[in-house]
């Protein structure tokens, strides 16, 4: 996953402008706010076939989000206390199905299937074979090791 993430350095260099992913010639913002087995209050925005903006709370840990996320959805935050005062911050901001910032913890949980699902406008294939991605269970993101 690391070799993808292109992990900035310098004065900006912080969980909030971790890095940047190149998708499709486009480059995606990466934030590294999530931790793996830590269950966060989530609150998502999806726009509804009718033109109205949704929203929705849930709590899980990030690698359970994928099953929530569909390709209606337009922004995802995650809740996080500094000094005992609670503040969102994005997580995954979509628009016209297509990404502009993800945090790390996310895109370490999506599928192939989860792709085709809710995010078909973002499939890359040469990241796929880059990461030997062969069916819909496979990692989009992370290497998966090859069958035997």
């Amino acid at each position: 996953m690391e070799n993808l993430i292109k992990v900035n350095t310098g004065n900006l260099t912080s969980d909030i402008f971790y890095g940047s992913i190149r998708i499709n010639g486009q480059d995606i913002s990466v934030s590294n706010l999530l931790k793996e087995d830590i269950v966060y209050n989530f609150r998502m925005t999806g726009k509804a076939k009718a033109g109205f903006q949704t929203i929705r709370d849930l709590s899980c840990a990030p690698a359970d989000l994928a099953w929530s996320l569909s390709k209606h959805t337009t922004v995802v935050e995650v809740e996080r206390l500094i000094d005992g005062r609670s503040y969102w911050f994005h997580v995954l901001t979509t628009k016209g199905g297509k990404w502009y910032s993800i945090d790390k913890a996310i895109l370490e949980s999506i599928t192939v299937g989860d792709m085709h699902q809710a995010f078909s406008k973002m499939i890359d294939w040469n990241i796929w074979n880059q990461v030997n991605a062969k069916t819909h269970a496979c990692k989009s993101f992370v290497n998966n090791k090859k069958a035997a």
